[in-house]
């Protein structure tokens, strides 16, 4: 019964592939054929690819390359006015004290009042600018509304320059991470950017001047395991920027709007940070460091800033 069963299936193939035109055994070359081929067509798919990166990746590569020995010419902020927020401590704290060396005057917000005042009297004493110093949660939307009418009623401003550069790390996988700092580390690192570019961007237009900078990371350009949270809300800020400068651009705006979105390597402001990066592939990024790099790409008027600025090189092919 049973071999009358298979004979009845065989002829069952038989004739479909009669049907067909072909025969059992007419495909066996055909499929040797292929398997064959296989590795030449993996080879072949390769190479079209190392094509497309050589034509597409050098000339960005070239453009990179030149841009670092032949840089843009930097725009004259003398006189301006320059909101930083986390303009207390650290990367803030220097970023204030270089554009203060070009002239610029400090609106510096911060949580911790007692070092947003003391850093804007040593630029006051030093640099002979005005330097004023607010306590803001940057993560209120009521807080930072109400701090930009208490600038304009103290004629602290207009704001020229928006450094949102507030922000919070945790490190910890998403499963140890504790529910509150998590939120906090969500609210300050992504709110405070869009709180902040609401109540100052209205001015900027109705004036047609004005510069944006937020302040990002390299985990905002590649996944950070380490901290989950901290990656999520970089990638946050990267794409914001993005939007916004592309918002600008189809008002019509992009010429006398600008926007730059800064990610820089891991800097070392805080303790923990250089804790956790006992062994690190690279060193990090010291405060001084880092901020002159960040103020030259702010006063190039660069839309993208990455510090080091080889590794927007890289960034450009693996990307």
């Amino acid at each position: 019964m049973k071999s009358s069963s298979t004979s009845e299936s065989t002829a069952c193939v038989e004739e479909h592939m009669k049907e067909k035109g072909s025969h059992p055994s007419a495909d066996a070359p055909h499929v040797r054929l292929v398997i064959a081929l296989e590795p030449l067509l993996v080879v072949f798919s390769i190479v079209v690819d190392l094509v497309k990166v050589v034509l597409l990746g050098v000339p960005l590569l070239c453009r990179e390359i030149y841009s670092i020995f032949v840089p843009r010419p930097e725009k004259n902020v003398r006189g301006q006015v320059a909101l930083i927020t986390g303009g207390g401590n650290g990367l803030g704290r220097a970023m204030a004290q270089l554009l203060a060396a070009r002239g610029c005057n400090l609106v510096l917000v911060d949580i911790d009042l007692q070092a947003a005042e003391r850093t804007a009297d040593e630029i006051k004493q030093q640099y002979g600018v005005a330097a004023r110093a607010y306590r803001v949660d940057v993560s209120q939307y009521e807080q930072c509304r109400e701090l930009g009418e208490q600038i304009e009623r103290d004629g602290a401003g207009p704001v020229d320059i928006l450094i949102n550069n507030a922000g919070l790390i945790m490190f910890a996988f998403l499963t140890n991470s504790d529910v509150d700092r998590t939120n906090s580390v969500m609210d300050v690192n992504i709110k405070s950017h869009v709180w902040m570019t609401k109540v100052f961007l209205d001015g900027m237009i109705k004036r047609k001047r004005g510069h944006i900078i937020g302040i990002s990371s390299m985990s905002g350009m590649y996944a950070f395991p380490w901290a989950v949270v901290y990656s999520a809300t970089k990638f946050a800020v990267s794409g914001f920027m993005a939007s916004l400068n592309e918002q600008l651009r189809i008002q019509g705006l992009s010429k006398s709007v600008r926007t730059t979105c800064v990610n820089p390597y891991y800097v070392t402001t805080r303790k923990d940070v250089i804790e956790f990066l006992q062994k690190p592939r690279f060193p990090p990024l010291t405060v001084d460091n880092a901020a002159q790099e960040i103020v030259k790409g702010i006063l190039r008027q660069d839309i993208v800033v990455t510090v080091p600025r080889l590794f927007g090189v890289f960034t450009r092919f693996m990307l």
